[in-house]
């Protein structure tokens, strides 16, 4: 099952997922996702990973469309918090550099 919360500090977006995400859940995360990038007192989206668990491919689909919107509207997008599970889909979608994520925690 998958959650999220979103919560707002000032020009910052954080969004804490939880559980696991995957095909059935990303239509309503991805239109909330460009909601808050398209949100102009928005500058950063923060996507605390934390507590999920599992993301396919779908899920990665998603976090480079973030990455996309981001950049088109001259904003960041960060990931924090990354379990052992979820770096090791990183690694191999190669996604650690696009997020500049470092390999040791």
């Amino acid at each position: 099952m998958f959650q999220y919360e979103i919560k707002r500090e000032n020009e910052k977006a954080i969004v804490l997922l939880n559980g696991s995400l995957s095909l059935r859940d990303t239509p309503k995360f991805r239109t909330d996702l460009k909601t808050l990038i398209d949100t102009p007192e928005i500058l950063e989206l923060v996507l605390d990973f934390k507590n999920l668990s599992y993301l396919d491919s779908s899920g990665i689909g998603i976090l480079l469309h973030s990455y996309s919107w981001t950049k088109e509207k001259k904003k960041q997008v960060r990931i924090i918090h990354l379990s052992a599970e979820v770096r090791t889909i990183f690694t191999v979608a190669n996604l650690l550099d696009i997020f500049h994520l470092k390999e040791t925690n």
